[in-house]
Formats: C-alpha cells, structure tokens, sequence
C-alpha cells in the first residue's frame, strides 16, 4: 500500500459528501425532507391520538404490555428482532421499542436495538450486493424493488435517513434497494446511523405514553 493512500480515500469520502450536497440544495432534497417529516408526524398523531384516549378511558395497556413481557424470552425477543431487521423486516420495530419498556435503563436496550437494526443494515447491504450476481435474480430484484430503487437515484442519502427515522417501509427492503443501485457503502453506512437515532427517539414517546400517570397529567 502506498504511503498516504488512507488519506486519499478520506480526501476522496469527503469529496462524494461535498459533491452530494450540492447536488441535494439543487434537487431541494431537505425541503422534501423536512416536507416528509411533518407529514409522517401528523400520520403518527392521527394514528396515536385514539390509542391515547383509550389507554386514558377505556384499556389498561400497561397491564396488557407488563403480562406480554413477563411470558417472552428476552434471548429470544433479540433472536427475532435481528433476523427480522436483517430480511425484509416484517415485524414493525415499534413493538421491540415498547418491549424495552420492561428494563429499569429502557435507554440502553433502545440503544441495543437501534445498533442491531444498523448492523441488520449492513447484512441487508450484502444481500442485496448478493443479489447482483446473478442475471436473472438481480433483474428480478430490480422490478420487485423499482420503487425504492427510483427514489434512491433521485434523493440519494436523504432518502436513507427518512427511512431510517420513519416507518415508510422495512428498511431492510430500502437497504437492499440501496445495494442493487450500488449506492457508496461508506455514504449508506454514514446515513443509516440514523436508524440508532429512530429507536432512541420513538422510545422516548412510547414509553412516556405507556406510563399513564404521567400521560394523564399531560391531557388535564
């Protein structure tokens, strides 16, 4: 290895992320960011609200989640988690977030979570690198996944980290997508830390809103 070469390919990393916001502030990707964002938000408030209200007059979900928690192993909850995060992501991490409920430091195991669903990123990305090496599966790859494809070609890096914050879709699918289109691996592993940054923030909320008490309080 020549002297100096880590530097270029630092100097080279640097060069992409300069170039890519440019190209962003041309497209108006943080505007479609910050559009997507405000969006999402009022989806989740819409779709909380009524969970809110019945968790207030009518269902007792602590208790429903306390009896869930006390008959899962964790091993395997983790088990679970990692595989579903890693392909094709079926199960909505919103109910591994709630889980994290049950410990008395939630933030580490949120923490956990966010760091296993980035590394089920990563072995998302190597599928999907996988996937290009065959004709026939890689074009059918292509079709299935077309729409994930078209937007990462036209908003790059910000759409990584909307669907590494929101749940548009499983982000593994979104990963994988992102691989087919041979999105930079370095760029996808800079943007998809997002994803630790999800968990953290969406188990603030739910678990201020599994505590009743202090929900209560709230809406008086």
């Amino acid at each position: 290895m020549k002297p100096g070469n880590d530097n270029s390919n630092n100097n080279t990393f640097w060069q992409r992320l300069k170039v890519q916001h440019r190209s962003n502030k041309q497209k108006g990707v943080y505007g479609y960011m910050i559009r997507t964002a405000v969006k999402i938000v009022v989806i989740y408030a819409l779709i909380l609200t009524p969970f809110i209200l019945a968790g207030k007059y009518l269902i007792d979900f602590k208790a429903i989640f306390t009896y869930i928690t006390d008959h899962v192993s964790d091993l395997m909850v983790f088990v679970i988690f990692t595989i579903s995060e890693s392909f094709m992501g079926m199960i909505p991490p919103d109910l591994f977030v709630i889980w994290s409920g049950k410990f008395n430091s939630p933030m580490v195991f949120l923490t956990l979570f966010g760091v296993l669903s980035y590394l089920g990123g990563m072995l998302s990305y190597l599928i999907g690198y996988g996937l290009t090496k065959t004709k026939k599966v890689k074009a059918l790859s292509e079709r299935v996944l077309n729409n994930y494809i078209s937007m990462v070609r036209k908003w790059g890096g910000a759409f990584i980290i909307i669907s590494a914050l929101f749940p548009l879709s499983p982000f593994s699918m979104v990963v994988i997508a992102v691989s087919l289109f041979k999105y930079p691996f370095k760029l996808y592993l800079l943007f998809g830390l997002s994803r630790i940054v999800r968990f953290i923030a969406q188990g603030i909320l739910y678990l201020n809103m599994l505590n009743m008490d202090t929900l209560t309080a709230f809406l008086r």
